[in-house]
């Protein structure tokens, strides 16, 4: 497809600009892509106000409420720079370009010899989280999804197998992928804040119901797996820092902590609740 060829293009010319900017341009231009798809664009900018106003709407103004979709389009401008300048960083470099804190945690649950499940969320450089922490201890597998670009998804999966990511595929059997990773004792990364459709659990997340997947749950508690909470976020000085927790039972609390704490860090344009808003319409009325 022409839509294709021309995003993949795109990225590509996205990347070469990015690895020429200076480190004090990196935000500006950042900001200025984030202004594009806010002002201009506006891509799933109504999911976003809908997302935040449910979440948000008895505790802020509704220009405040525009503020953090404003701040979190900026936010995500950076990290698309961000990302493009990833073939500037490599495996020796990247742990001191993106600290780790608490990086014992994570050798702790290691140490255990089963593996680790290392979960997070779509906040703050998920991307850079994964680079990251791939370079502490075994290899490191990830499960992304598959971009709808084949072409943008190769330039994708490049950098992170050049970071020494291991990609496991969502569809045709990702849980057997993990249990065999874990059997090497390698960490597996898993995103898993995203709407889990008709397969998920209802489980309150910021005041509502969300569709959430409960695979890596069963994984840990049949095969006894070690978990590591991990989240990424952006500094006062705009650097992206990462912190390892122990894993505790209520994820989507701790993710709701950071959420609180950085609003406009979290992927506010993804429809997080779609599953369970489309429960509530087909739910028969109340007498």
């Amino acid at each position: 497809m022409v839509k294709y060829k021309l995003e993949y293009y795109l990225t590509r010319f996205v990347g070469l600009l990015a690895r020429g900017l200076s480190p004090g341009a990196i935000n500006f231009i950042g900001d200025r892509f984030g202004d594009l798809f806010f002002y201009v664009i506006k891509t799933r900018r109504k999911t976003a106000l809908k997302n935040l106003t449910h979440v948000f709407g008895k505790e802020k103004t509704a220009d405040e409420i525009n503020r953090i979709i404003h701040l979190n389009y900026r936010h995500f401008g950076r990290t698309m720079i961000e990302f493009a300048r990833t073939p500037l960083l490599n495996r020796k470099n990247i742990l001191e370009k993106v600290p780790v804190q608490n990086q014992e945690i994570l050798h702790e649950a290691l140490s255990q010899g089963k593996g680790v499940l290392v979960l997070s969320g779509h906040f703050g450089n998920w991307e850079y989280l994964a680079s990251a922490v791939a370079q502490i201890g075994p290899p490191m597998y990830a499960v992304f999804k598959e971009q709808k670009n084949l072409l943008v998804d190769d330039l994708i999966k490049e950098q992170r197998v050049n970071m020494g990511l291991l990609p496991l595929k969502v569809k045709g059997g990702a849980a057997r992928g993990i249990i065999m990773a874990l059997r090497e004792n390698a960490k597996v990364l898993i995103l898993f804040d995203q709407d889990a459709g008709g397969k998920g659990r209802f489980i309150d997340f910021l005041g509502r119901p969300a569709s959430t997947t409960e695979g890596p749950a069963k994984i840990a508690i049949k095969h006894k797996i070690p978990c590591v909470l991990a989240m990424s976020y952006r500094g006062k000085k705009h650097g992206i820092r990462i912190k390892l927790e122990k894993f505790i039972k209520e994820y989507n609390s701790r993710l709701e902590k950071y959420i609180r704490k950085y609003p406009e860090q979290w992927f506010w344009m993804h429809r997080r609740w779609l599953t369970w808003e489309r429960h509530e319409k087909q739910a028969p009325a109340k007498v």
